[in-house]
């Protein structure tokens, strides 16, 4: 309902007129404040039932579409005060709000369609329908333009384009949306090949800015990756390539299977309840997910702590996983989609299981996967292969469907383990476990990795999820064996060739942060896991020791560097004696370095590389003299002036001027400091 003018009785709002001073302008003025002030409250009164609603568990979809509903009804009660019936203009809701749906503080998108000289001619009009929206409280951004500025604006900015496509009539005839419509036509602008190409890109740019994860720790619910705009988006593509945004009529089309087409749906509707109570939370237009909302969304949400579990850290997992669903079917409708416009390729055999389909790796047999190994065999294919655009829609969706056939390690055969250690030795190992982790197979594989699947780090130093943070440490790794080496580590690159299996460092970082989120040590925790898992690939005692001791004391160089004077021979002596042997530090160092790094893009700099670089080096050499030959602080002083006094004479200094230099340096700054620094 419209609030009634309080001029006017039953609320029938008087007949607009010419402009004018005097009595009647500002009697005018004054009837159009009090119905601001009228609709202002109104809404208030509507939200506060809405907030009502959702926190009585409403349905999310019917709360959205009666919020635009209500704000429908002010805007067109705006739009009769104002504009003369007899006028040649036509108002539309596009945008978010074109589509039916309006959350707490969303913008409200008006279009006024008119040609230029109807705008010009109802110039005031349309000045006093916005004034009387924005003194309704509503946050309205509004366009006026002709037809053929509708079409010039949507050929040039994809974003115009994109909110016209779902442009609702609010004050405007058949004709006139039916014109609108092919204003915007594919014919005129964008025609869907264009469209699409351009939208994915757009949509990948997207993810890029967000590192092309949604496992941040303050997610964006709208703009990020596997967010509510990934499904707009889709939408968008739909309705330009198939001509309907409409999720039931792609499965008819043979694009989206019943089961995609329900997860979908049932994930968006799980992101935008997140987004409505995050706007209610917030009291303002907020999009991403801060610390500073996390507790109180998830108390309003009804969650509460137990088993060792966070009710914050349970929303915020159902959260990461509902934006992996997203991205996991929105990828390959997006594959769908590209096949729809460029046809079918002709597959390119690889193998006996696999082929190449216009460069995405596909199952030559319908009815792949038909053991457990053909999976593991997928992406042992995948690695041998390079670069390829991934992995296709049809194989994605059979490997999804198969996935509860999948075993744990424990429960795998002998032949099963040994392709997975294969893996590990083989081609892009890190690519390989990413992809696995990304489809599900990982999780199944290793129960233990799908409990911190999507689990959160409620501190200030993660920025991403357990298993994403895990993968980050990979990666990391991955790169110290890489022909050019990463600028960011200093000896990296020089320890790893020393590895005899570097398959035990992966494993150590794949199993350092698992036992997170079960209450006790996680190092411990993950310490077990990993000898459980080591002994169950078939590894030797040796590596299965190696790998479970660096699980279990991952943290001991990195609070060694950072919370001990490192220049104090007893601290070395101390550190190395629990190392004990050098194959310990080098897979100890690289798994710190790759540890810190993965944490937060911010907390690696070089003065932690420098740190690290230095007790590994004084560490190596105290393992090479022998613990039982501790270097003592003056041995240590002797032979850092000596190495001063080097550096000392390189720079052009005599033995005359060396001499009184190094007789006002204190001993202990001999016994602490490192020459180059002295120097």
């Amino acid at each position: 309902m419209t609030p009634q003018d309080p001029a006017s009785p039953e609320g029938e709002a008087p007949q607009p007129g010419p402009p004018g001073a005097g009595t009647g302008g500002r009697q005018r003025q004054e009837q159009d404040a009090a119905w601001a002030s009228a609709a202002r409250d109104q809404l208030g009164v509507a939200d506060q039932g809405f907030a009502e609603r959702f926190d009585a568990g409403e349905d999310i979809d019917r709360l959205l579409a009666e919020r635009a509903a209500e704000v429908d009804s002010l805007v067109q009660g705006a739009w009769q005060r104002a504009i003369p019936p007899d006028a040649d203009l036509a108002l539309f809701a596009v945008g978010g709000y074109g589509r039916g749906e309006l959350f707490p503080y969303s913008d409200i998108d008006l279009l006024v369609l008119a040609e230029p000289e109807a705008s010009q001619r109802h110039a005031e009009s349309l000045a006093r329908f916005f004034a009387l929206l924005w003194d309704s409280g509503l946050p309205v951004g509004h366009a006026v333009r002709s037809l053929q500025q509708c079409t010039e604006a949507a050929a040039d900015d994809l974003t115009v384009l994109t909110s016209l496509l779902e442009a609702r009539p609010l004050a405007a005839n058949e004709h006139e949306r039916r014109e609108l419509q092919a204003a915007a036509s594919p014919r005129l602008a964008w025609p869907p090949r264009e469209f699409f190409q351009a939208k994915r890109q757009e949509l990948l740019d997207r993810h890029e800015r967000f590192d092309d994860t949604a496992d941040n720790l303050e997610p964006h619910l709208k703009e990020g990756p596997g967010g509510l705009r990934d499904v707009q988006t889709l939408n968008w593509m739909s309705l330009r390539i198939i001509g309907t945004a409409d999720l039931e009529s792609l499965v008819a089309f043979g694009q989206l299977g019943a089961d995609e087409m329900e997860t979908l749906e049932r994930e968006r509707r799980a992101l935008a309840h997140l987004r409505y109570g995050l706007h209610l939370v917030a009291g303002r237009r907020e999009e991403r997910l801060r610390f500073d909302y996390q507790k109180p969304l998830a108390a309003r949400l009804g969650f509460e702590d137990k088993g060792g579990t966070l009710a914050v850290e349970q929303m915020m997992q159902g959260f990461y996983r509902n934006a992996s669903l997203v991205r996991r079917i929105g990828e390959r409708l997006l594959q769908r989609f590209e096949e729809q416009l460029e046809g079918e390729a002709e597959p390119e055999p690889l193998d006996a299981l696999f082929e190449l389909r216009r460069g995405y790796l596909a199952a030559r047999d319908p009815e792949w996967p038909r053991s457990p190994a053909e999976v593991l065999a997928l992406f042992a294919t995948w690695a041998g292969r390079g670069e390829l655009k991934g992995l296709h829609s049809h194989t994605a969706r059979a490997l999804a469907e198969a996935l509860p056939q999948v075993p744990d390690y424990a429960s795998a055969d002998p032949g099963l383990r040994e392709r997975f250690m294969e893996l590990l030795r083989g081609p892009q190992p890190v690519r390989s476990l990413t992809r696995m982790a990304r489809l599900g197979v990982l999780g199944r594989w290793i129960p233990a990795f799908q409990r911190v699947t999507g689990r959160m780090q409620f501190d200030l130093f993660h920025v991403y999820t357990v298993d994403q943070h895990t993968l980050a440490v990979l990666r990391n790794i991955a790169s110290f064996g890489r022909a050019e080496p990463d600028p960011r580590f200093a000896m990296a690159h020089q320890v790893w060739p020393r590895l005899r299996k570097p398959e035990l460092l992966l494993l150590a970082g794949l199993f350092h942060d698992i036992g997170k989120g079960r209450g006790g040590d996680h190092s411990e925790l993950g310490a077990a896991e990993a000898r459980d898992f080591c002994s169950a690939m078939g590894l030797g005692e040796p590596d299965t020791a190696l790998v479970e001791w660096l699980v279990l004391r991952h943290l001991l160089m990195s609070m060694t560097a950072q919370k001990q004077d490192i220049a104090d021979p007893e601290v070395i002596h101390r550190f190395a004696t629990e190392v004990t042997d050098r194959e310990r530090l080098d897979h100890l160092y690289l798994l710190t370095c790759a540890d810190i790094a993965g944490t937060s893009p911010k907390l690696w700099n070089a003065w932690k590389d420098r740190l690290l670089a230095d007790l590994y080096t004084a560490t190596r050499l105290a393992l090479r003299r022998g613990l039982e030959n501790p270097i003592a602080a003056g041995e240590r002083a002797d032979e850092t002036r000596a190495a001063v006094t080097a550096l000392l004479r390189e720079r052009g200094l005599g033995d005359d001027e060396i001499g009184p230099l190094l007789a006002r340096t204190p001993q202990v700054g001999f016994q602490r400091g490192r020459p180059d620094q002295l120097a």
